[in-house]
Formats: C-alpha cells, structure tokens, sequence
C-alpha cells in the first residue's frame, strides 16, 4: 500500500518553499531594521516614507499610499500619524474634497532618507551579496508573480 498520495511531492515542494519565502523574508526584514535603527523608524515607516516620497510635495492620500505597502491599510494611518508626530511629514486637506489629506514629506523627512540611504543600500547588498544582477531580477520577477497570486491583489 502506497502511504503517500501521488501528489505529495508537489505539496512537499510547495510547503518548503513557502517556508523558505516567509524566512527569507523574516531575516531581510530583521536586516533592515537593524541598519534602520538609528533613526528611529521602523523598516513599514521607512517603505512609507518611500512611497511619500515618489509622489513630491503634490503629496498623496492615505488610501493611494495604502495600495503601494506591504502593511495593511489600517496601519498606514497610524503609521502616518507616527511620522507626522515626529516631524518627518506633514498632511493637508485636498482644497475639492475636504475627506481626502494628502501627506508629503518634510525637510526633516527628506533628510532621513537622504541619511538612511547608504545604510539601507548596504543591509541590501549584504542581504543579496552572491547573487547575481540578473539573479536578483529574476527573483523580483517571481515575487512579483507570486503577490498578484495573493488574494486582495
């Protein structure tokens, strides 16, 4: 009698790579929070502050800054409220629509991604030191795949 069905393999092989993922994902996140820690913010706020960053001083609402995060979109508020309390950016009301707060980053803001920058770069290089550019675009590629498998995507 055959105790295993003759798909447990592709479970197997599914199961080890979904933990691979998530472990992967657990050490470049424990990396860079560590590089991040000097400035005090965690590595969800520095990607926020990433994404504040790409739409300039025209700013962007919390629910467009929610569809470019890994967090969950109540998080972001909360987020923001954080780095509006330390200074790092500042929201105002869009001037046609009183619901909706654009958030754009501050001078002090730009300053700690300016500040952060080589840090995180090297978390990063160390992160994927053995892989090759191309390695590492294949990579992102499959990734990439993967997230819009996820359901919400």
């Amino acid at each position: 009698m055959n105790a295993n069905p003759p798909d447990s393999a592709a479970a197997a092989t599914r199961a080890s790579t979904v933990h691979a993922l998530r472990t992967a994902a657990a050490h470049v996140e424990r990396a860079l929070a560590w590089a991040l820690e000097p400035f005090n913010v965690t590595t969800a706020q520095y990607e926020l502050l990433q994404v504040i960053a790409r739409y300039g001083q025209s700013g962007a609402g919390c629910s467009e800054l929610g569809k470019h995060l890994a967090a969950p979109s109540p998080d972001v508020t909360r987020m923001l409220d954080r780095l509006d309390t330390a200074g790092l950016v500042a929201r105002r009301r869009d001037t046609q629509d009183r619901r909706v707060v654009h958030t754009a980053l501050t001078e002090k803001g730009e300053g700690l991604l300016r500040a952060a920058a080589p840090v995180v770069t090297e978390a990063e290089r160390t992160v994927f030191d053995g892989l090759a550019d191309r390695e590492r675009a294949q990579l992102a590629m499959l990734l990439q795949g993967v997230r819009q498998n996820c359901p919400g995507n």
